[in-house]
């Protein structure tokens, strides 16, 4: 039988097909950055390093790529390339790279990044050894023609300044209709600051210094600058209830794993001398290691969180998310986003190192399905982030966990879960900082202010947010002594601060505003002609000579209560509910002009029209903002648990739309629909009532309520009460968290059955035992005693409080048998749980 060797050597058609791989722009000219990198590594491990270690990198502007113009250079400072390494950097497949040092590992990068940029590659390096350079050009289109891949290397002069290093040349632009002639253009098109941002962040452990000297890179002369995460410092700590101190930065170096790997393709040897892939003997022992840091970014964001994965320096994931904070269910299989679910907006950053993880070709992503991959993230974030999903006893001691335990709600400003706040009188207590505030802060960290960068001046912030202001007193300007605010005259002194001029003519002294009679000469100052007069309140026409109003008592002359005049005296400004520059899209699709938004609250009903009940706020349409005086004591904010957002966005949505009533004939310019618009731009994070986020709120409650009745000296005996249905489910919750029934007796006597009963039956165990729930015991409630109040006013009280909670309990508990609950039953059972977990003891 006869044999024949087959060439299968593959046309130049190959480069071409290459350049068809999908990669960004800027992932383009990390190929080629990563070369130069390389080229400092492999110049250290030679003994040689690199005494400056630069990567310029320069890009042509629009216009010279519309005119066919300009090219893209990649250079470096390394020691350069001989021909025969130049050669391989083109070969498409080819890599002599160990698979755990370099960020070129594929051998096909180069060819992609240059082919996508242009049809016309040319590299000149040049070594200090050598009087001259190598230059070879890839011409792709020549080379289809020609049917070859052979390319030619010539020796020529160093460029000027040159004596050792490489330089990368992609010129040539694919024409119009090709599938790559818009690459080029896209490039050419991002803002040279958003190419040096994107870079800075993807490089910002090799331009720190952090794997040796400094890498400077700099794009079209301007340096990039090292992403920082702008973040809590270590000392910083939460004292979480349950978990104790939580430190806001968790810093590690942990070995997960060692394995001897193949030097070619990092095959595992196992038992064998050597490699089951290709043969090779050639291999190194790695220890898997898993390096860097997680922590609390010192602002939440809907998207700005999330941790760095980084290999061998370069970003691999930036801001990774479904990694760390999503989790598959260990049933449906479905992947269930685990944070943020208390609100919108994450805070968990982190910069982690995985260098011997292996990486897809395009270094878009780490390979998941990896052993690798597997045991890092076991380490860094465990199993579940939930502790209700947690075993018994083997609670999650991960990093990420931690942080999640200590930090994942932002409800409590201040010193509760470290975050800037200011104290709100009308509220009694602190609220969050405005976003404002927060932008002014990190520009500030990013400009490297002593107090921002660091974050004492962020610090400040947290710990003065529960701290009540000192009220504000007025120094006289004849005497210096502090008055209060509001004082007609000094204490000190009697120096008049906002008086009238005395009504005799002949007597020049200024007194006090309120005054009847004049101090120095004892003219009358209530004015004798007396007229009729009209009652602004209430519209009644008064007599001649009354001091108040016949039909409801109103002072003469005053304002309308409901008045901005009235109003303003006394009011406090509500920073937290007030908005700037805030504008929608109208139904023409233009943008409505930006208004400001300035709320006060005040601490007195609000009486627009007599007679009737007062309202929650009122509005003063201003040029270009609106004031808005409202009463967050109002029983409509209360009693129905609605936000004072709603009613202040509802009123700008009026507002806007009587601006424009040539679109009251338009589809979607109505109220309604302008007032969900503004709601979201202005308030969207502050009104959110998303039905997974109440569904967790009541678990994490009910967990809460466990642990604190689980041992009640009544759980045996409610344990009787206990009907078939109940004792059913809570045996196959039991059964399903793997405890062994025979261990049921036991919990029993102790209580802990609790922890598997469904929460409608914790919601029976209060209405079997109220009086052990109060006292401190669960709620900080007060029991009532007959002792103080006597038998009929205790039994009335005793009954009052056991229904309003057992109410609560039975909103909270009824609401996680609903799937897509109605936004009415959202709201109740938000309102329940909020309730409860502020009436919970520490």
């Amino acid at each position: 039988m006869s044999h024949k060797l087959l060439d299968i050597t593959p046309t130049p058609e190959v480069l071409v097909a290459l350049t068809r791989t999908p990669i960004t722009e800027i992932d383009a000219l990390s190929e080629l950055i990563d070369n130069a990198v390389d080229s400092f590594y492999a110049a250290r491990i030679a003994g040689t390093p690199s005494a400056v270690q630069q990567v310029l990198v320069e890009i042509p502007g629009a216009s010279e790529v519309n005119r066919g113009e300009g090219l893209v250079r990649v250079r470096d400072t390394g020691p350069g390339l001989t021909e025969e390494q130049i050669a391989d950097a083109m070969r498409a497949g080819y890599s002599n790279k160990n698979h755990y040092d370099t960020l070129g590992l594929f051998g096909m990068g180069f060819n992609i990044a240059t082919g996508k940029l242009g049809q016309v590659t040319r590299v000149i390096s040049a070594r200090t050894e050598n009087d001259y350079a190598i230059q070879v050009t890839l011409d792709i289109p020549h080379l289809q023609r020609a049917g070859t891949f052979t390319v030619e290397a010539e020796q020529v002069s160093k460029p000027p300044q040159m004596t050792h290093g490489t330089v990368v040349e992609v010129r040539g632009w694919w024409p119009d209709g090709d599938a790559n002639s818009r690459f080029i253009k896209r490039l050419a098109q991002i803002p040279k600051s958003t190419v040096r941002e994107r870079l800075g962040r993807r490089y910002a452990t090799l331009l720190r210094g952090e794997l040796g000297s400094p890498v400077l890179l700099s794009v079209n002369g301007d340096n990039c600058r090292a992403y920082e995460h702008c973040t809590w410092s270590e000392s910083r700590f939460v004292d979480h209830q349950k978990y104790g101190k939580v430190p806001a930065r968790f810093s590690f170096d942990e070995a997960v794993d060692r394995s001897r790997r193949c030097l070619k393709d990092a095959t595992e040897f196992g038992s064998g001398d050597s490699c089951p892939r290709c043969g090779g003997r050639e291999s190194r022992e790695v220890v898997q290691r898993v390096r860097g840091w997680v922590g609390i970014q010192r602002f939440d964001d809907a998207n700005d969180y999330g941790i760095d994965l980084i290999r061998n320096g370069r970003a691999i994931r930036e801001a990774e998310k479904p990694a760390f904070f999503e989790f598959a269910d260990e049933v449906t299989g479905k992947l269930e986003r685990e944070y943020p679910i208390d609100q919108q907006y994450g805070r968990i950053v982190g910069e982690i190192h995985l260098d011997q993880v292996p990486v897809d070709f395009q270094k878009q992503n780490f390979q998941r399905a990896t052993a690798e991959w597997q045991a890092a993230i076991r380490f860094l974030r465990g199993g579940s982030l939930l502790p209700n999903k947690w075993a018994d006893g083997e609670p999650n001691n991960s990093p990420v966990s931690r942080l999640f335990q200590g930090y994942r709600k932002v409800r409590s400003f201040g010193r509760g879960d470290m975050y800037m706040g200011q104290y709100s009188k009308a509220k009694g207590k602190a609220e969050r900082i405005s976003r404002e505030v927060e932008r002014e802060y990190y520009q500030r960290f990013l400009s490297r202010e002593p107090g921002y960068y660091d974050d004492m001046k962020w610090w400040e912030l947290v710990e003065s947010a529960n701290e009540p202001p000192l009220d504000e007193l007025l120094a006289c300007p004849a005497c210096a002594s502090q008055n209060t605010k509001g004082a007609e005259a000094c204490i000190g002194c009697g120096h008049v601060f906002e008086g009238k001029s005395c009504r005799n003519s002949e007597c020049d002294a200024v007194i006090v505003r309120s005054a009847i009679s004049c101090q120095r000469c004892g003219t009358s100052q209530v004015v004798k002609v007396l007229m009729p007069w009209h009652c602004a309140f209430c519209d009644t026409d008064n007599e001649a000579g009354a001091e108040h109003c016949a039909t409801c008592g109103s002072l003469k002359d005053s304002p309308h209560p409901a008045s901005d005049e009235a109003l303003s005296y006394g009011a406090e400004p509500e920073p937290g509910l007030g908005v700037q520059n805030l504008s929608v899209i109208l139904a023409n699709g233009k943008s409505s002009d930006p208004l400001d938004i300035s709320v006060f609250s005040v601490q007195r009903p609000i009486t627009a029209d007599w007679g009737r009940d007062p309202v929650p706020l009122v509005t003063f349409p201003k040029s270009g903002y609106l004031v808005i005086y409202i009463n967050l004591t109002h029983q409509v904010f209360s009693e129905t648990s609605l936000y004072p957002q709603y009613l202040i966005a509802t009123e700008a949505a009026q507002y806007v739309y009587s601006l424009h009533p040539y679109l009251r004939s338009r589809p979607g310019h109505t109220v309604a629909v302008l007032t969900s618009e503004l709601l979201k731009q202005g308030w969207g994070d502050d009104v959110d009532e998303n039905a997974d986020t109440v569904r967790s709120t009541i678990k994490e409650l009910f967990t809460a309520i466990i642990e604190k009745v689980q041992n009640s000296p009544w759980a045996e005996d409610f344990y009787r009460e206990l009907d078939d249905a109940q004792q059913r489910a809570m045996a196959e919750a039991m059964i399903k968290s793997g405890v062994d029934l025979a261990q049921l007796g036991h919990m029993k006597s102790t209580g802990s059955y609790l922890r598997y009963c469904d929460r409608e039956t914790l919601a029976a165990f209060f209405k079997f035992r109220p009086q052990d729930w109060f006292d401190g015991q669960v709620w900080q409630d007060t029991w009532p005693q007959e002792s103080d109040m006597g038998p009929v006013v205790t039994a009335k009280m005793r009954h009052e409080l056991q229904v309003k909670y057992l109410r609560c309990l039975e909103d909270a508990a009824s609401y996680l048998r609903y799937e897509q609950p109605e936004r009415l039953i959202v709201v109740r059972a938000r309102a329940a749980a909020e309730f409860l977990a502020d009436k919970l003891s520490s």
